[in-house]
């Protein structure tokens, strides 16, 4: 059958069920163009096929490699329809029977392009008058050489390329040869045959790209395409394109594209691992649902699939069916030792029937003597095949084999358990597996086994408990809360003080991760008004240090203390040495927050964390280290910093927190990187952990990942990806609102929209009273680009006046942000001497707070040297552009076009900047220099002091690299910048 060439409407999934059953060839579905509208997974491989067409006039072989249902044909159909109009698409596509065939594949691509049925001879569409039909010189006569079966094969053979090179003379061409595996050995050889130029003076193709699909698994020793394909790569070069499964991601992606809204993450891992990420197998599933995405992972086979599987075992000794069907009970991997035992074969006998299994595919060794299904759905069709006495029998000697070895592997016991019908076992291997699993720190493997055992005994308190820490633990925060309140209803409607509070300290917490502070705050009063019914101290103790954690949380600094307190004295006065430790790092997280504590905040918390590793409290570790990162004593001890979040990153996989082991250890790297001056490793680190998430489908989204990363992208200049990463910080929660405001704030000055800006400055200043605090670093970049943009200096200072913990902490005048934002305030108002002192005291002193960045410190020498130079001092400003050099050396963006403006004014730069360069309020000055306008005409004009304008024009001379305002202007006027 051809291969189909046309694109088709897209249909619904349960009207293409049927349509999906049809032409199966071990796999493969012939001419199926997949229910996705757009290919998942494949735009590399794509890309780098359609780069081949037209890419040079010799021959270009391309061999597509991967197992049955990889999506090989799905990549030639799209790579047709990218072909550039008039190219010349041969495609054919092998059949299991076409191996006896003669030049079936090769008739079966060539028959669209040359009309000539052997009933009715015709031409092709434009063909010359030489090509008439008999005439052995034509393309009609070259197609009946071909199709004459008493032909010797090798005539044939070249009749067939000859009748290629004959279409293809002047034109571009792509060659597809689908499932060579299947091939005759005549077809073979024309493909391989046209991989050799055109015979030397043939006015052949202007260009040919020869494409081969093939299974490596189908290719036996004595197929004529083993041997072909070797020889082609010895004599040719080959572009080898191999597909792999698809990834969690792009399973997501691809039911994302389907349905039109974004799966669960309990359906794309179900799926990815029922299908191994195949994708003939994924459509398969999908199309036998309803028009809604699959909820129902545990659904059936639809009958295409399991006849597929069910095929390959049709012709296999019944000793070798025994020998899959026990397989396919014992589950995912097994050992040889167990299927020995579960089939009482003897060793030499079982090796016999494994090797079969293997060599037809069925079966895979992963690791010496561990073996499984090459797809999870084989295994599903072979077991749901059987009679349920069988699978009952199976299961039940799997458990009881299992059990006799002493294993404690408790999800193979619990689910050979939940087979043999022995449900008591399957909730006491559940429960004891989830308990051993979260104290591993497999928090995923601890909630499938705490659902197992729920499934069965819904009600039960301490499944539920486990179940909502360990999603909680793995990121899954939607059933973490689901968990969480059913555990807390049950505890409520029992009178159960002890799990009550214990299911509210998890409510809090999951709130916190949500963003929903409110919850949170109404948690922690219920949690509150608990405690006194608790019955032990043991219980009341760890109930005011969950208090003390929210309260830490949201920053409140006397509540706090408060609980904390409560907590270390029950916990000392009855030696519970883990809940001190727990009340000690809240009280001591809390403490860093005060300047004025910090040093007895930071031992606290340092000895606290090296007794959380020592005594195995892996969570409590990870985070008080994670605290000591952020307020860590001198960022510009990046050793010492690193080896902090080596640490961190330890604990926290040890502890299964999994979503705080990628995003946090993530973010601190980045802020570590940036620290460094490395702008790009920054954002390589936060781009990683973003590509890790997207692989989780049920991770709730990373605000903060997504405001640290919009923040880089605003250092970068890249103004389209600020504002898609802002979005994805959207909707802001009550912790990201502030941050979220800053990032359109500082978009809208960028683009230079000050009407949208001196809004969402007061939203801003509104937010940050709300908070009750405003971060130094924000502010500085905002009023970077706010001022750049043409805001006054007064309307930005409401803004800096909040800096800092405004209730009981604002900074103090002589502290390093002050004294940089103090400057440039200063040089916006055009107080020269000012901006000068304000500048060279925070360049000296900025380095202290985690928050500062090499590019900050690097701002600083840029403003100090701007400023010398506007004083005249530029010996003095040239020892400053070389110690901004020396921060700004891997950085990018608007620092650097600061730094380089500031360089042209000294002499030591590059060639001056274009109009691209300039601010939206840059622009506008030097339009108006054009027209002659002084200072002071131009302060009026843009409601603006004298002083700010001069700032401007001084600006504009920097980074222009001219000497004076007639420069300007004459320049403004000749790049048309006047006009505008």
């Amino acid at each position: 059958m051809a291969l189909t060439l046309e694109a088709a409407d897209r249909p619904r999934p349960q009207d293409r069920a049927r349509a999906l059953a049809r032409s199966y060839a071990h796999g493969v579905l012939v001419g199926r163009t997949g229910l996705s509208p757009v290919m998942v997974g494949r735009a590399a491989e794509l890309d780098r096929l359609v780069g081949l067409v037209g890419a040079r006039r010799a021959p270009v072989v391309a061999l597509v490699a991967g197992e049955a249902g990889i999506g090989k044909t799905r990549l030639v159909q799209e790579l047709v329809r990218r072909v550039p109009a008039g190219t010349l698409v041969l495609a054919g596509q092998a059949d299991p029977g076409t191996v006896g065939r003669p030049m079936e594949l090769f008739l079966d691509a060539i028959a669209p392009a040359v009309v000539a049925p052997a009933d009715a001879p015709g031409r092709q569409a434009g063909a010359t008058d030489g090509d008439a039909p008999g005439d052995d010189g034509g393309p009609a006569g070259l197609i009946d050489v071909v199709r004459d079966a008493d032909r010797p094969a090798d005539e044939r053979v070249r009749a067939g390329v000859e009748l290629v090179w004959r279409l293809a003379r002047g034109r571009t061409v792509v060659a597809v040869f689908e499932d060579l595996h299947w091939a005759d050995s005549e077809s073979v050889a024309v493909f391989e045959r046209l991989a050799e130029p055109p015979p030397s003076g043939d006015d052949g193709p202007s260009g040919l790209v020869l494409v081969g699909t093939y299974r490596p698994d189908g290719l036996s020793r004595r197929h004529p395409a083993a041997e072909a394909l070797p020889r082609i790569e010895r004599r040719h070069s080959v572009t080898h394109v191999h597909l792999d499964r698809l990834s969690p991601a792009e399973v997501s992606s691809f039911l994302a594209a389907v349905y039109e809204e974004e799966p669960s993450f309990r359906v794309v891992d179900a799926l990815h691992t029922r299908t191994g990420g195949n994708p003939f197998f994924l459509e398969e599933l999908v199309a036998s649902s309803s028009d809604r995405a699959p909820s129902d992972v545990d659904a059936p086979l639809p009958w295409t699939v399991s006849e597929l599987v069910r095929s390959e075992l049709d012709d296999l000794d019944p000793d070798v069916q025994e020998l899959v069907s026990a397989a396919a009970v014992l589950g995912r991997r097994f050992t040889f030792d167990l299927l020995a035992a579960v089939t009482g074969a003897e060793e030499r006998d079982l090796i016999a029937r494994l090797r079969v299994a293997v060599d037809r595919g069925l079966l895979v060794e992963g690791d010496p003597d561990v073996f499984g299904f090459h797809h999870e759905l084989a295994r599903e069709a072979v077991e749901s095949g059987l009679l349920g006495r069988e699978r009952r029998r199976l299961h039940e000697a799997a458990l009881d084999a299992l059990r006799a070895a002493g294993s404690r592997d408790h999800v193979a016991l619990a689910d050979h358990a939940r087979g043999a019908g022995r449900f008591d076992d399957m909730v006491s291997e559940a429960r004891l597996g989830a308990r051993e699993s979260l104290a591993l720190g497999s928090s995923y493997q601890a909630l499938q086994l705490a659902e197992t055992g729920l499934a069965e005994v819904p009600d039960d308190d301490e499944l539920l408990s486990i179940a909502a820490r360990a999603a909680w633990l793995a990121g899954l925060l939607d059933d973490a809360l689901a968990h969480a309140e059913r555990w807390l209803a049950l505890s409520r409607a029992a009178d159960d003080v002890d799990h009550e509070a214990a299911a509210l300290a998890m409510r809090t917490r999951v709130a916190y991760e949500r963003g929903d502070l409110d919850a949170m705050a109404g948690h922690t009063e219920a949690l509150i008004s608990v405690i006194d019914r608790l019955p032990t101290d043991e219980a009341r103790a760890r109930a005011m240090a969950a208090v003390a954690q929210s309260y830490m949380l949201r920053e409140q600094a006397e509540a706090t203390y408060e609980w904390a307190d409560k907590a270390l004295a029950l916990a000392e006065a009855d030696g519970l040495d883990r809940v001190r430790l727990a009340a000690l790092v809240e009280k001591g997280s809390m403490l860093l927050m005060d300047p004025a504590r910090t040093d007895e905040a930071r031992e606290l918390l340092e000895a606290a964390a090296d007794e959380a590793e020592r005594v195995g409290e892996h969570l409590l570790a990870a985070r008080t280290l994670n605290n000591l990162v952020w307020h860590a004593r001198q960022w510009s001890d990046v050793d010492q910093v690193r080896t902090l979040i080596e640490r961190m990153r330890v604990q926290a996989q040890a502890a299964g927190f999994d979503t705080f082991a990628v995003t946090d250890v993530a973010g601190s790297l980045a802020h570590l990187a940036a620290v460094e001056g490395d702008l790009d490793a920054a954002i390589a680190h936060l781009d990683e952990a973003q590509r890790v998430r997207d692989g989780h489908a049920g991770w709730i989204r990373s605000d903060w990942t997504a405001v640290f990363r919009a923040g880089l992208a605003l250092e970068a200049g890249d103004l389209d990806d600020a504002e898609r990463f802002t979005e994805k910080a959207k909707p802001a929660t009550a912790r990201t609102a502030v941050a979220v405001i800053g990032l359109d704030l500082n978009l809208a000055c960028r683009r230079g929209d000050l009407t949208r800006a001196r809004a969402l400055l007061a939203d801003l200043i509104l937010a940050c009273d709300a908070e009750g605090y405003t971060s130094a670093s924000q502010t500085h970049d905002l009023l970077s680009a706010a001022l750049a943009a043409g805001l006054a200096p007064d309307e930005m200072r409401p803004l800096v006046d909040r800096v800092g913990h405004y209730v009981g902490h604002r900074l103090d005048p002589d502290h390093p942000w002050r004294r940089l934002l103090g400057a440039q305030l200063a040089e916006a108002e055009g107080a020269v001497d000012d901006a000068i002192a304000g500048y060279e005291a925070a360049a000296e002193t900025l380095g202290a707070a985690p928050e500062i960045l090499a590019g900050h410190r690097g701002t600083a020498h840029v403003g100090a040297a701007a400023n010398l130079v506007r004083a005249g001092r530029l010996d003095e400003a040239r020892v400053h552009v070389t110690e901004a050099a020396r921060h700004l050396a891997r950085w990018r963006g608007w620092r650097v076009d600061q730094l380089r403006a500031v360089e042209r004014r000294l002499g030591i730069g590059d060639e001056a900047a274009g109009p691209e360069s300039l601010t939206p309020r840059e622009r506008e000055v030097a339009a108006l220099l054009a027209e002659g306008l002084t200072n002071s005409q131009l302060a009026e004009r843009l409601y603006i002091s004298p002083r700010t304008a001069a700032v401007h024009v001084s600006n504009l001379l920097a980074k222009l690299g001219m000497g004076s305002r007639t420069e300007v202007a004459a320049w403004a006027i000749r790049t048309g910048l006047a006009d505008g």
